[in-house]
């Protein structure tokens, strides 16, 4: 089992750039690694301290998501964002880093929006926390969320303090048969009234549904919404990329403004049509875009065109992120490049 020290000093002794990892559960289309030396944090696992009453875990990051998933359950609570694990070695750190979060995002929040905390190992091998165990802490910078997301160009996260939610007493999931048109319509309702809905998918003429909370309540939206039952592991298939659609294609996706006009060449829309899933454009899908969003390609096969992974950024958000990372990672050892040219 790693310690805390190992992996400092792995960072101290460095004397040339490193490819920080979690699981390796999910590959984004990236330049060369053959020149990059990995360090690995999943075998860095285990709780820390967990405070149930208090609604706080906080976690090493090498901690397979699935096992923390299980510790959580046994107390009746759950990770707010519902962040996927795209297979058994999925981490939690993997998932700060990446910023990952599931279905039930646009209702409970994204993951930077649970993480209170985080302890960082920075370039010299030295360990700094930063953040708090209490959503009250908002002294300083907030480095805890800065990280999250940044997939470990600021150096490697050693653990993660993070705040849970209670599971709700039950969830059901109704599929409606409608038109595009029609789904579009329904969502914009709920959106403004107050609902138990926790996550809504369209695709292929069906709208998903997912209703949680208390038994009455969650009996009563259903009732309202109609449809059929259903209990097919969707959510959990849906934001692991397991769904057949997302199999062996060039998957981009585009977060966008919910009530943002839908185009015909999106087959997958997800987060309450806030999240809008292209398969296997014939160009870069961000050239002659008219719409707002943010687009990042998700997975790239061989052969497809060339293209930048994330959405290109104003040159003063680009000078941003270079004085980041030079401020963390000023000889540019962890994952150099990872995100743009020089951060």
């Amino acid at each position: 089992m790693t310690v805390l020290s190992d992996l400092c000093q792995a960072v101290r002794v460095a004397d040339s750039p490193l490819l920080i990892t979690g699981g390796g559960s999910r590959v984004y289309p990236y330049p060369s690694l053959s020149d990059l030396k990995e360090l690995s944090l999943s075998s860095y696992s285990g709780i820390i301290e967990y405070f149930p009453e208090e609604l706080v875990v906080r976690v090493k990051s090498g901690t397979r998501l699935d096992e923390l998933i299980a510790s959580l359950s046994e107390q009746g609570q759950m990770l707010g964002s519902e962040p996927p694990a795209h297979s058994e070695l999925s981490t939690i750190g993997g998932a700060v880093a990446a910023g990952l979060s599931g279905s039930r995002r646009p209702y409970c929040g994204a993951t930077r929006d649970f993480v209170l905390g985080v302890g960082l190992i920075l370039k010299a091998g030295d360990y700094a926390e930063f953040g708090g165990q209490v959503m009250k802490n908002v002294a300083g910078y907030d480095v805890a969320r800065l990280v999250c997301g940044s997939f470990g160009i600021l150096g490697p996260i050693a653990d993660i303090s993070l705040k849970v939610l209670p599971k709700p007493e039950v969830e059901r999931m109704v599929v409606l048969e409608m038109s595009l048109e029609s789904a579009f319509g329904l969502m914009s309702r709920l959106r403004h009234r107050v609902s138990g809905v926790s996550a809504c998918a369209y695709h292929e003429g069906r709208l998903r549904v997912r209703v949680s909370g208390r038994e009455t309540a969650v009996q009563r939206e259903v009732a309202q919404l109609g449809g059929d039952l259903s209990e097919d592991g969707f959510w959990r298939d849906l934001d692991s990329l397991q769904l057949a659609i997302f199999q062996g294609r060039d998957v981009w996706c585009l977060s966008t403004d919910p009530q943002e006009p839908v185009v015909p060449e999106f087959q997958l829309l997800d987060w309450g049509f806030a999240r809008r899933w292209m398969f296997d454009p014939q160009e870069d899908p961000r050239k002659g875009y008219r719409g707002v969003g943010h687009w990042t390609r998700i997975r790239c096969p061989e052969g497809a065109f060339d293209a930048e992974v994330f959405q290109p950024v104003s040159q003063v958000q680009l000078d941003l992120m270079r004085s980041l990372k030079q401020a963390f990672d000023p000889e540019g050892v962890f994952n150099p490049d990872r995100l743009y040219q020089g951060v």
